[in-house]
């Protein structure tokens, strides 16, 4: 004790510390925090619906139409307006993963941005009748009609389309289960007609009996009732659009009033 006592004076008096540290002294360092990716909403690893084969007037393209919880697919909304152009627009030459950074009415000149609600009804009827492991296959008929004045193919709201395999009977009937959705039924032609209507508006639909190249003729039912079906003589048909430069000299398949 009397050792013990001596060796803690003196180390008092010298100024040492009693106890030396076998270790060098710590230095504190941030913990690290994991990053975790949690994805583009835009990459090609969402979880999305079987693509679709879309056979346009002009072209085809395959594409998938919507993501599994029913929002469009990255790039659908526009690629689908490019398919749905008019006759008289050329093609974008960009890609179009490039056009779509560009926000506003128009994907390029001539080209309207249809309403992105008008791709999900589409894939709606897509997934509806789409068959195990066989591809689905849309025939659009007609898209944005720039001169079809106060009409929703003029404002990029409407699709005229026929679904391989489905009768347009079942397809409009299907149509007619949507919220919010025009249907137009055309038993003399071959196509439906599907618009996005404004929240509220319900479900609206009709039937029109006439033949490519007349003007409306709505009846209640079809086949019609004998006094509907006594109709007059349409009135004349306005003068067709001119065909643009580059489609002189070879026939084009817009040549009735339901094509652009």
């Amino acid at each position: 004790m009397r050792v013990a006592a001596f060796v803690l004076v003196v180390a008092l008096v010298l100024g040492l510390p009693a106890h030396a540290s076998a270790s060098p002294p710590r230095t504190h360092r941030p913990a690290r925090t994991a990053h975790v990716d949690k994805g583009d909403k835009r990459t090609p690893n969402a979880c999305l619906h079987p693509q679709v084969e879309i056979v346009a007037p002009s072209e085809t393209a395959t594409l998938a139409l919507t993501r599994c919880d029913g929002r469009p697919a990255p790039l659908a909304v526009d690629q689908v307006s490019i398919l749905a152009r008019p006759g008289s627009a050329v093609r974008p030459k960009q890609p179009v993963e490039v056009l779509a950074r560009t926000h506003g009415a128009d994907v390029a000149p001539g080209v309207r941005r249809i309403d992105p609600g008008l791709v999900e009804r589409l894939s709606l009827a897509v997934e509806h009748f789409r068959k195990d492991a066989a591809p689905a296959r849309v025939q659009l008929v007609s898209g944005y009609r720039p001169r079809s004045a106060g009409s929703y193919h003029q404002a990029g709201k409407a699709l005229d389309f026929r679904i391989d395999g489905v009768t347009n009977e079942a397809l409009v009937a299907f149509c007619k289960t949507l919220p919010d959705t025009g249907c137009g039924y055309y038993p003399n032609s071959l196509f439906v007609h599907m618009d996005v209507r404004a929240p509220g508006a319900g479900h609206i639909a009709w039937i029109d009996a006439s033949r490519p190249g007349e003007h409306p003729r709505y009846v209640s039912s079809w086949p019609p009732p004998p006094a509907e079906a006594a109709t007059s003589s349409p009135p004349p048909l306005p003068a067709p659009e001119p065909a643009p430069e580059r489609d002189l000299g070879r026939p084009r398949r817009d040549v009735h009033p339901y094509f652009f």
